[in-house]
């Protein structure tokens, strides 16, 4: 497993002291990828920080929060809008992407993919593009299925959600699980977040990511292995 930086986490840690002294909302993210072989058994595993929310999801939270509908056509800084994983904004007349009744938490929606989907949920790549602010999308995503370089994906497990009291930090954790067999090895090297939501102006759904984390090193998926990727959102309350 990859080692947590100790001197990042000091740092993360007042962070979180001086947000619940001053009530401002502290948001961390981590992931973490493990391969299993055809055995079960873990034969790689990486976790770290994630520090790769994009354009989307900051918009996303200012719209929530100052109440303000998505407003422009032009994506880019200073722009209220959502860009969607087929490069197409979305934009006015909302100021949020959730159809009323349908649940985040249900499997379809949110970042709850269905089995055999590689539109939403839990993503996985082999692009080497850097992190930036702007994606929209994986730069290599992995399609389902089982012919040469694809994986099968897996529905995407229920939310778990855990309270610590202690630090008073509730915590949401979303697993995928990926299945190797298209007959040879599979290296992935990115992860990503991707929303299923629906927009009431235009009467659609759509995808939008929300966070791409390009690996340190890749992980590779043996044929017949498995991959289980979980992503960690949690927010800190204040005291």
């Amino acid at each position: 497993m990859r080692k947590i930086n100790h001197d990042e986490e000091a740092l993360y840690n007042q962070l979180k002291r001086l947000g619940r002294k001053l009530h401002i909302p502290t948001v961390e993210t981590f992931w973490e990828v493990e391969v299993l072989d055809q055995n079960g058994k873990v034969v790689q595993r990486f976790k770290q920080r994630s520090h790769s929310w994009v354009r989307n999801a900051y918009n996303l939270i200012f719209t929530t929060l100052a109440g303000k509908d998505l407003s422009d056509s032009t994506f880019g800084a200073g722009k209220l809008n959502l860009k969607d994983t087929s490069n197409v904004v979305r934009y006015g007349a909302s100021n949020t992407v959730c159809y009323a009744f349908q649940s985040s938490d249900a499997a379809g929606w949110g970042y709850r993919g269905p089995a055999g989907s590689h539109a939403y949920g839990i993503l996985v790549g082999s692009g080497s593009n850097p992190e930036d602010f702007e994606s929209y999308y994986l730069h290599v995503a992995i399609a389902n299925g089982t012919g040469a370089g694809q994986l099968s994906y897996v529905q995407s497990e229920p939310h778990v959600i855990t309270w610590i009291a202690g630090t008073l930090t509730l915590k949401n954790d979303l697993v995928r699980y990926f299945n190797n067999n298209s007959g040879a090895d599979i290296n992935v090297t990115e992860v990503a977040l991707i929303r299923h939501e629906y927009m009431p102006r235009t009467s659609t759904d759509a995808y939008y990511m929300m966070a791409r984390d390009l690996l340190a090193s890749a992980v590779t998926v043996p044929n017949t292995g498995q991959l289980k990727v979980t992503y960690t959102i949690q927010l800190t309350y204040p005291s």
